[in-house]
């Protein structure tokens, strides 16, 4: 049996009744990227845990199924990724996220950001789609705007750790503090700082807000390979939650 590829469309497209018209970029995407024909079937998902099987009727035009075939409800742990905005690399960090399952995106204007710092919040949501439906995962993680670092953190309720960039015997690895702290519910947020670190004031912030330093590796990391890094331990730290 042939594998069905995806196509994400928006909630708000697919409440109306089982027809879906295609915008331009889906249809190219169906017909010219996929080579779909009138006929065939693909999966449609709403970045939302749900999942139809639809046929393609129309170059413009599917049918989606009366009910959906998959659903999933979103228990449990939530993960977030809040990066301050660095020169090059978060293009790559978007996309590993989403793929490795990471629930919310936070970019950060931090102290030390530099000028040069990629700020392209309409690429980010291209390449955080692209990934949903390569990797087929049924929810959208949700990208927030660029926001300041400090009333971002002051105003969040939720669990904090912050990725330090040197090897220091009080700070324990960010696995070992997750399996130390479990939590059945909520968000666990991991903090990834700018290229030149925390600024002193940051770091006075941080404190202020009981948000705890873990070790992301042995080694000093790029932001954007800290990122990675952190963000694979979270996942697997809430698989191992659920499957314990």
């Amino acid at each position: 049996m042939a594998e069905r590829r995806r196509l994400l469309i928006a909630p708000d497209r697919l409440g109306s009744g089982p027809e879906v018209q295609l915008s331009p970029e889906e249809q190219h995407y169906l017909r010219r990227v996929l080579r779909l024909r009138c006929g065939d079937v693909v999966d449609v998902i709403d970045g939302c845990g749900h999942l139809w099987g639809a046929e393609l009727r129309e170059p413009h035009r599917l049918q989606l199924a009366a009910e959906p075939t998959m659903a999933d409800g979103r228990d449990g742990v939530e993960l977030g990724l809040a990066i301050a905005l660095i020169r090059r690399g978060i293009d790559d960090v978007m996309r590993m996220a989403c793929e490795l399952g990471v629930d919310r995106i936070q970019p950060l204007q931090c102290d030390r950001c530099v000028p040069q710092a990629e700020l392209k919040p309409d690429r980010w949501e291209s390449i955080l789609r692209e990934a949903v439906e390569q990797c087929e995962r049924l929810w959208m993680p949700e990208l927030h705007a660029v926001t300041a670092f400090e009333p971002w953190l002051g105003s969040l309720e939720a669990r904090v750790v912050a990725g330090v960039t040197r090897v220091d015997e009080e700070v324990p690895p960010l696995r070992q503090w997750l399996d130390d702290h479990p939590q059945p519910s909520g968000t666990t947020w991991l903090l990834v700082g700018p290229e030149g670190g925390w600024s002193s004031r940051e770091a006075t912030v941080m404190e202020r807000n009981a948000v705890t330093p873990v070790q992301l590796g042995s080694t000093i990391l790029r932001s954007s390979t800290a990122a990675v890094a952190g963000v694979v331990d979270l996942v697997r730290w809430r698989e191992g939650q659920l499957n314990s």
